[in-house]
Formats: structure tokens, C-alpha cells, sequence
């Protein structure tokens, strides 16, 4: 690590005063810093999460630089994509991203076609001569992409508790940490008996509490680096099951906490397990649906828009080689699965409550829908009582003679 000198401080009897910065003067900065959001690449998505600006006056949305977001969903849904196309907008803006490997290192090939259409469309939706556009080829972009593997939970937690001098790099605009929920799976594996407070051993005790600990440590930590240095901070994580009484599972964030709650600004759920709705739907649209992915704002600027368990306002896109495409589905269109309501059992009745005509043997006709009369269209499978008498009978009689 880097050492970092602490300038002296002079001993002038204003020297305990805050440098005064006029409003016209905060205003310019503001506006000197360029964009406060940066784009998801989904359109509709920048429009639910743009915050609420002066009246007349359109605010551009999408994660907030200087304060962190937080992406979960199951495994497979396109958290990583999701990453790799915010990544690739903010390298295009001429800002440097900072992108650390939590569990499986991030595939070159995926992120480089991104970084390739991204920067062909730069250069034409610009509008200006070839001539006046800065040269974006691809060594310069990948200069500005700064990656880094965390092993465990204590290198990332030395990486934005303790950080070097170098980190972050200058003129960062986003960082991303991927299944952040790995290192501390690995860090504080879950138990069999972790569910049941009696059976906890104060060892197991002492850990529970380490892991809330180390969470509430780790959020801090990156909320300060956000704020401080006005960077975008995306987490991806996974989910965990949660059940409730007489009702369906639902998905939640593994990671979570008082602290952690306060600690995140905007919150999206990625899912794909939806079918189409109300509406006239050809075989297009089907195809279509099967392949798309869906992303559910559920706290935006650290406000919570929806109850644990929902989704809130829902958002289609699909994953192209080139990144996240929007679809033109509305989501009044799209329905959830429908899930029957969990039925309760039936009190056990007592034995003096059950019938005397339920006692019957096992074997009986009537137990296997068998009765008298019924007419079987099988062969053989009826026997004639009479008949099979009468020839005992014959045959009892051959025998005495």
C-alpha cells in the first residue's frame, strides 16, 4: 500500500473555518461534474429511477453517482450483463470504472462486444464531423477499465476499509462488485442448525454476530467511497428463500440488515419467470417474452416503492451480443404465474367421531369401487357365483359315487 501524507495544518486563527462556496459558484460545479446518473442502457428503466428535478426541467436517471445500488435475482438472469453494460456507457463517457471479481471472473469476449457497438454508436449518434470526435479505439477504452479479483471477504474489506492512496483511480464514474453475496457465503457458510436459536453454540453465536458486524462495517465503507468521490457503486447479489405462514415463497436480497437498508440508495430485482397477460399476443411476441428478462424497482433514491416480496414497476429488456435491448410490452401486459393459495389442513378427527361405516374392511368391494352390478367391459374379469357353486356341487357328488 501506498503511504498517504497528511498536509499540516496552518495556525492561523481562521484555519478552523470550511473554505465559504458561493450558491452560483455550487451550481457551476455541479453542472462542471457532467452527468449525475448513469444510464442503464434501458430507457424506460433511466425514466422510473430519474429523480425528481426543477420544474421545466428534465433530470436524466439512472444510478446515481454517489451513492450505491443494489441488483439481485437468481443465478443465470443477467446481473453480470446488467454490469457489463453499465460499465461499457460510463467507459464511453471518457470516466474510469473499476470492476472487482467477487466469485467468477468476468469473460473478456462478452464485455469486449459490448465496448465495441458501444463506442461505434457514440461516434454516430454524435452528429459532428469524424474529424472534431475523439478517436475512441478500443486499447484507449480498456485503459480506463481497472479490474480487480477478491479472493475473500478481508481482501475486499481492506480494499474500501483501509484503501491505498491510488484507489480509486482519478476520474472514476462507477464501481461494480460482482455476487458480492460469494464472499460471504464462503466467509460465514450457513449451518443446518443456524435456524434454531437453542441449538446455537456460543462459538455459532459469536459468528452471527461477527457476520452482521462485518456487514454493517462493509456498507459504510462503501457509502463513504461513493460520496466522497462521487462514484456510481453497483453491487450484484444473490437471493435467498423466505417463507411465510399460509403463503407463497418469495425471493429477498441474502445480504441485508437495518444498516444495510439505509446504506443502499436504489434497489432492482432481476427475474425472468413471467407469461404473458391480458392482450393479443402472436407467435412473435411469444418468442419474444420466452427470451426476456425482467427488472423490478424496489427502492429508488432511498425511497421504498413496494412491500417485501413485490416488484413494483417492472421493466422488459432482453441480452444481445451488443448488450440490454428494450422491448416495446408494456407491463400491464404482462402477468404474473398464477400460484394457489396454500390451503390449510383439516383438524384430525377423534375416534368418536368417525363412523362406523368407515371401519369396514380394506379389502372390500366398495373401498376399491368395486360394487354389486357394476358391468365391467373386460373379459373374464366378472365371476359367476351360481355357476362356480353348481359345479363344485357336481364335482363333490362324481367324487362320493
Amino acid at each position: 500500500m501506498a503511504s498517504q501524507d497528511t498536509p499540516m495544518l496552518s495556525s492561523s486563527a481562521s484555519s478552523h473555518r470550511l473554505p465559504t462556496v458561493s450558491a452560483s459558484q455550487a451550481l457551476q460545479n455541479i453542472q462542471q461534474r457532467g452527468a449525475r446518473a448513469i444510464s442503464t442502457g434501458l430507457a424506460q428503466l433511466n425514466r422510473i429511477l430519474g429523480p425528481r428535478g426543477p420544474p421545466g426541467r428534465s433530470t436524466e436517471g439512472g444510478l446515481v453517482r454517489g451513492k450505491v445500488t443494489e441488483v439481485y435475482g437468481p443465478s443465470g438472469v443477467g446481473k453480470t450483463a446488467f454490469g457489463i453494460q453499465a460499465t461499457v456507457n460510463v467507459l464511453c463517457d471518457g470516466l474510469h470504472v473499476v470492476w472487482v471479481d467477487a466469485a467468477a471472473p468476468l469473460v473478456p469476449e462478452r464485455f469486449h462486444n459490448v465496448l465495441s457497438v458501444c463506442a461505434r454508436v457514440k461516434v454516430q449518434d454524435s452528429g459532428a464531423k469524424a474529424s472534431s470526435l475523439p478517436k475512441l479505439s478500443s486499447d484507449e477504452l480498456q485503459s480506463r477499465f481497472h479490474h480487480y479479483a477478491s479472493p475473500t471477504l478481508a481482501h475486499l474489506l481492506a480494499l474500501f476499509v483501509r484503501p491505498p492512496s491510488s484507489f480509486p483511480p482519478p476520474n472514476t464514474g462507477l464501481i461494480v462488485i460482482d455476487s458480492l453475496t460469494t464472499l460471504f457465503d464462503n466467509a460465514y457458510p450457513r449451518q443446518a442448525d443456524d435456524r434454531n436459536l437453542r441449538n446455537k453454540s456460543d462459538q455459532a453465536r459469536w459468528v452471527a454476530g461477527r457476520k452482521f458486524a462485518v456487514m454493517n462495517e462493509l456498507i459504510s465503507a462503501l457509502a463513504r467511497v461513493a460520496a466522497m468521490h462521487d462514484i456510481a457503486l453497483l453491487l450484484t447479489c444473490q437471493p435467498i428463500t423466505r417463507f411465510r405462514a399460509a403463503s407463497t415463497a418469495f425471493l429477498v436480497p441474502a445480504i441485508s440488515s437495518a444498516e444495510w437498508e439505509s446504506g443502499v440508495s436504489t434497489r432492482l430485482v432481476l427475474f425472468r419467470d413471467w407469461v404473458p397477460g391480458q392482450g393479443k399476443w402472436n407467435d412473435a411476441d411469444t418468442d419474444r417474452l420466452r427470451n426476456a428478462r425482467f427488472v423490478g424497482v424496489i427502492k429508488a433514491n432511498g425511497v421504498t416503492l413496494v412491500e417485501e416480496g413485490a416488484v413494483g414497476n417492472v421493466v422488459p429488456f432482453v441480452i444481445e451480443t451488443s448488450g440490454l435491448c428494450d422491448i416495446n410490452i408494456a407491463a400491464v401486459n404482462i402477468a404474473p404465474p398464477i400460484v394457489s393459495p396454500a390451503q390449510e389442513r383439516p383438524p384430525k378427527r377423534r375416534f368418536t367421531e368417525i363412523e362406523d361405516s368407515e371401519n369396514e374392511d380394506p379389502g372390500s368391494d366398495e373401498l376399491y369401487g368395486w360394487v354389486e352390478d357394476d358391468e365391467v367391459a373386460a373379459e373374464g374379469l366378472l365371476i359367476d357365483e351360481e355357476a362356480l357353486a353348481e359345479h363344485r356341487n357336481t364335482a363333490e357328488a362324481r367324487t362320493n359315487v
